[in-house]
């Protein structure tokens, strides 16, 4: 019995103690739920990242920031498969990556792409582990949206691509500069100094000049003129990498508004060859007996002291001056015609005129000449020889030989002389201008000459009227050829003696068909040109207006969104990250800088003020950036104040404006500008004074005033004329008045 009691005893005593242990086991597992359940809702309140619980591939447990990611609710994610909200293309690597990482193989975050409740990509950079949730095992996850992050580096690379591309499409070497040792270059340094780009990175450009001198001699004229202008270009003697001597075209410009660690842009263009070419060209020139001298847009750019002793000037006086300038005006259509006849390769022979010197002498020259490279542009090259003395001896020796000849012969029209009415003699040129024979005419009447009785009648009636009142007379008459062909000739008449006895008179006829002809066309030709010249910049205008709006709406929104993404970034950096807050900082005030360029770069390609708010808000919005750049004072007034009108005249006015204060700014002198804008029914009056030294006529002439000229065929087009008035210290007065015409009326 006892041993029975004991045997019992011991199976109750044992299953008090598994009673106990269940109790145990009971309470721990709901106090790990109690602990679980405190600790996601510590993280939930507190965590800036997205956590979530997975469990079996289904979500057991998301905080705030995760449902922030995707758009859902937490209600929503909650048991919905975790790979449902992973883009297709990337749930392979999703697997592998977050497998790799619980067995311990992969440490470093990975990212991929997840699809958000309204269809939106973002992007996740995410690490798991795994824990105990509820019991059971899971993986926690903690993520981040980077969404933003990759936006912003897929632009800044699209950026940095484009400025790669810009500077590899220049074909001159381009570098950047900072306290004089170089930051960047592109591929056409290789081509002008032989070194490739990373060679020269971090260096100072000391080892493109000869010298040190060298060195020192450019960056302190760079440097002194960056310091008042953006930009400045000059020749400079620069040093291959093989030590071979090179001279350059050196364009630089600051970066910013101001020096801040002298960093500019240089490009660097190799001229040698063409410097060599000029230099020896001018020294076979000046070693040449002849007059040589080139010709570009009708002005000498160069003289050798042959040629200019001739004409009686220095060689310095004549470089830049019209070459017309120099030719007696009666042969300056001859020297054109000759002139062009020989470039097109339809004259050989050397043709002859003359020229008035500077003390006004005439003097005869005798010329030949070709096309010509000048500087890179097509230029003309003349060759001449003073042939004045030479002239005079033939002149003399032919007035000795053929004292007894008639100079009929000399004159290369149609010359007769009358009697009555019928014809005495006639030179040869009859039969060049009316294909008669000299002998055929003699003793006929001047009726054969003319197309009818009546113009017979009516010229007859017309030069003996005239002649009994004055020696000569000149008019232009159609007349008729042998061949019956109708032309237009210039009939010049003189008496012979001091009276009208017998009617005597010599008659001269030139054939001017051809000139009328060629003038006719000439003005066509300029009206063409003119309008041309219209369309062009009506072309350029737009061409202007669309690369502004691209700069600013695309280029601009972009660096806008940049910028913005950049300050968001700054925020989301911790605040002992106080490099990576000063570098975000930087970038921020770098892309602020650019939009600043940006901004100028496209105001100043067309104001986008012209086409919104019309011509008086953007004449005076250029009055206040003119006075701001230059510091000149600039009033403008309108009257009245709203002018409306067409919107190419619109650009015309503008322009027109543009260049006026331009002119003034260079060349002034002047510290006050006052500016009117009247529009009256019948026309528009814009006048610009300022109270400089005042525009002297040899500047108002001048052939390369292009701004002037520029102004004048802006006006002309629109049937408008410019007045322009200077006196010495008292100012400048432009006065541009056009009438309120439909475009082109005045062509």
């Amino acid at each position: 019995m006892k041993t029975a009691k004991l045997q019992d005893l011991t199976l109750v005593l044992k299953e008090v103690q598994e009673i106990r242990r269940t109790v145990e086991e009971i309470k721990k597992l709901e106090t790990d739920r109690l602990f679980e359940e405190g600790l996601f809702r510590t993280i939930e309140n507190s965590s800036l990242m997205g956590i979530y619980v997975v469990q079996d591939g289904i979500f057991k447990f998301v905080n705030q920031h995760t449902s922030n990611y995707w758009g859902y609710t937490r209600e929503e994610l909650l048991g919905m498969a975790s790979m449902s909200i992973v883009h297709p293309e990337d749930r392979h690597i999703v697997r592998t990556c977050a497998i790799d990482m619980l067995k311990g193989t992969r440490f470093s975050p990975y990212v991929f792409r997840t699809i958000a409740k309204n269809g939106s990509i973002r992007w996740i950079t995410e690490t798991v582990t795994t824990i105990h949730y509820q019991g059971k095992r899971a993986v926690l996850g903690n993520s981040m949206d980077i969404t933003e992050q990759i936006n912003a580096r897929n632009k800044l690379a699209d950026l940095e691509a484009l400025e790669a591309s810009i500077l590899e499409a220049i074909p001159h070497a381009v570098i950047g500069v900072k306290n004089r040792r170089i930051i960047f270059a592109n591929d056409g340094v290789q081509t002008v100094f032989g070194w490739k780009a990373e060679e020269i990175i971090g260096q100072r450009t000391r080892r493109l000049y000869r010298t040190e001198r060298d060195f020192e001699e450019i960056a302190g004229k760079l440097y002194t003129t960056l310091e008042k202008e953006r930009t400045v270009s000059l020749d400079f003697p620069c040093r291959h990498k093989d030590g071979k001597d090179i001279v350059c075209m050196i364009n630089a410009s600051r970066i910013g508004e101001t020096l801040t660690d002298k960093q500019i842009v240089i490009t660097y263009e190799d001229i040698t060859d063409r410097k060599q070419a000029d230099e020896v060209y001018k020294t076979l020139a000046n070693s040449s007996q002849a007059g040589v001298y080139v010709v570009q847009s009708g002005a000498f750019q160069f003289v050798n002291h042959h040629a200019a002793a001739y004409a009686g000037y220095g060689e310095e006086e004549l470089v830049g001056m019209d070459s017309m300038s120099l030719v007696h005006p009666e042969d300056r259509a001859t020297v054109r015609k000759n002139a062009k006849d020989m470039l097109s390769g339809k004259r050989k022979a050397p043709h002859e005129f003359r020229i008035i010197t500077k003390n006004g002498d005439t003097r005869w020259i005798m010329e030949t000449v070709t096309m010509i490279t000048f500087r890179g542009e097509m230029a003309v090259l003349g060759n001449s020889m003073d042939i004045t003395e030479q002239n005079q001896a033939r002149e003399k020796l032919e007035e000795l030989e053929a004292l007894e000849a008639s100079i009929l012969e000399a004159i290369p029209h149609a010359v007769i002389g009358l009697q009555d009415r019928r014809i005495i003699f006639a030179n040869d040129g009859v039969q060049t201008v009316f294909r008669w024979k000299a002998r055929d005419l003699i003793g006929m009447s001047t009726r054969v000459l003319y197309r009818s009785d009546k113009d017979y009648e009516e010229m007859a009636k017309a030069l003996y009227s005239a002649l009994e009142k004055k020696r000569t007379v000149s008019l232009e008459f159609p007349c008729r050829r042998k061949d019956g062909r109708s032309i237009d000739c210039m009939v010049t008449a003189a008496r012979i003696g001091d009276s009208l006895r017998e009617k005597n008179i010599v008659i001269t006829y030139e054939d001017i068909t051809d000139r009328k002809f060629a003038a006719t066309e000439l003005e066509n030709s300029r009206i063409q040109l003119r309008n041309l010249t219209a369309h062009l910049q009506s072309v350029r205008e737009k061409e202007r207006t669309r690369i502004a709006r691209e700069l600013h709406d695309e280029l601009g929104q972009l660096l806008t969104a940049l910028n913005t993404e950049i300050i968001l970034l700054g925020k989301k950096i911790p605040p002992e990250l106080t490099s990576l807050i000063e570098r975000t900082q930087s970038l921020s005030s770098l892309i602020d800088m650019t939009m600043e360029t940006l901004k100028r770069i496209y105001m100043a390609l067309r104001p986008g003020m012209l086409d919104h708010l019309g011509l008086t808000a953007a004449i005076g919005w250029q009055a206040e950036e003119f006075e701001k750049r230059t510091g000149i004072r600039c009033q403008v007034s309108f009257a009245p104040e709203d002018i409306v009108l067409d919107p190419d005249l619109t650009t015309s006015l503008f322009r027109i404006f543009q260049e006026t204060l331009t002119n003034i700014s260079r060349h002034a002198e002047a510290s006050r500008v006052s500016a009117s804008l009247k529009a009256t029914g019948r026309k528009i009056q814009l006048t610009v004074k300022d109270n400089g030294k005042g525009i002297t006529r040899e500047q108002m002439t001048k052939p390369n005033s292009f701004g002037l000229l520029g102004i004048r065929e802006r006006a002309e087009y629109w049937g408008g004329k410019v007045t322009i008035q200077g006196k010495p210290g008292e100012g400048t007065t432009v006065s541009v008045a056009i009438p309120l015409l439909k475009k082109g009326d005045a062509s």
